[in-house]
């Protein structure tokens, strides 16, 4: 999509995260669906003494990251409105400022373990104007995981019946 397309369709973009959590937990897909599912029927995660908190909770609440990027737009934290753009810029410069607060794991051995900041903002940049989603994710050094998402709204092609979740 170009950028003058996303623009005539009224685009714009919502914040969510940063979500930070045990990378096992990103595995568990019920977790990460919209679709509902009986609770009877899911065992333990390996590893875990019982089913994670957010299991009990719908998935419009969960803040685990979905498995489409499309589907944040179920959601409607409370703060949405104040990470809400209708220019891309200060779109990148949140995301920016989470990954200044939640900087990627640094490598034993002293190398680079992921792309650099100013890579990383030059990409969103360019797929926001063009319509596409952007989520950064790593590793912190505490072996956490970390993920934060600017989403296109509307999310088209893939979920034009998913409205705006502002009013």
């Amino acid at each position: 999509m170009t950028p003058e397309a996303f623009a005539e369709l009224g685009g714009h973009w919502h914040g969510y995260g940063p979500w930070v959590g045990q990378r096992r937990l990103m595995d568990l897909e019920y977790l990460r669906r919209p679709e509902p599912f009986d609770i009877q029927e899911l065992r333990v995660p390996s590893g875990m003494s019982a089913h994670p908190q957010e299991t009990f909770i719908p998935f419009s609440q969960r803040t685990i990251p979905p498995m489409m990027t499309g589907h944040y737009l179920l959601r409607r934290p409370e703060d949405l409105e104040q990470r809400t753009w209708t220019a891309a810029s200060p779109a990148v410069d949140w995301l920016t400022s989470i990954y200044k607060e939640h900087p990627p794991m640094q490598r034993a051995d002293g190398k680079r373990a992921y792309a650099t900041l100013e890579w990383y903002q030059e990409c969103a940049h360019r797929s926001l104007l063009h319509g596409s989603d952007v989520v950064w994710s790593h590793y912190l050094d505490d072996r956490r995981f970390m993920s934060s998402a600017v989403i296109c709204c509307p999310s088209l092609p893939f979920h034009p019946g998913i409205k705006c979740p502002l009013p």
